[in-house]
């Protein structure tokens, strides 16, 4: 039987929230998809809310601090950065999992204050960059509500818009509320 990492574990568990909300991330069927047995799980978790925790804490990682890091790659500009974690967003936001954990976070207050974490994490970046491309406060505060909305409600929305598609309308809203007034 091969062996399973805790890294494994996250992302079956992860997988298993997109795709059927909290309720059925459980341990035995996702020892079963994995094709190990629960004392894998138990090797690295000490209990379903230990792995509940920590599939909250990597979601972070991977939705916010490891795309915040990439677009911070993308030099010293921060339009460069912006236009660059626009990009992230559009081609690896996983909405099936966005939407389950906002959903989770309606019934379940130690989950609705880690997704008001990252929601202000991802908005203070957002903030900063415009900041510091020239935009004064108030001015930076609406095009980050309205970008990070947009990110957020693209996935929601068919991926055509009219005649345009969603890559190519996103586009349009990042040079608008890129560009000074």
């Amino acid at each position: 039987m091969p062996r399973k990492s805790r890294n494994d574990w996250l992302r079956a568990a992860l997988r298993r929230l997109a795709r059927d909300g909290v309720d059925r991330v459980l341990v035995e069927p996702l020892a079963k998809d994995m094709g190990v047995t629960k004392g894998s799980f138990y090797w690295h978790f000490r209990d379903r809310a230990d792995l509940l925790d920590a599939m909250l804490e990597r979601w972070a990682e991977i939705a916010t601090e490891a795309v915040i890091s990439q677009a911070e790659a993308a030099g010293s500009e921060p339009l460069a950065r912006l236009e660059r974690l626009v990009g992230l967003a559009t081609e690896g936001f996983d909405a099936e999992l966005e939407l389950a954990l906002r959903d989770w976070a309606r019934r379940d207050a130690a989950v609705a204050a880690a997704l008001e974490e990252v929601d202000g994490r991802r908005m203070a970046y957002l903030r900063q960059l415009l900041r510091v491309a020239g935009f004064e406060a108030v001015d930076a505060e609406a095009r980050a509500f309205l970008l990070y909305s947009a990110l957020l409600g693209d996935q929601l929305l068919p991926n055509a818009h009219g005649r345009f598609r969603r890559k190519r309308v996103l586009r349009e809203v990042f040079e608008i509320l890129a560009r000074p007034r």
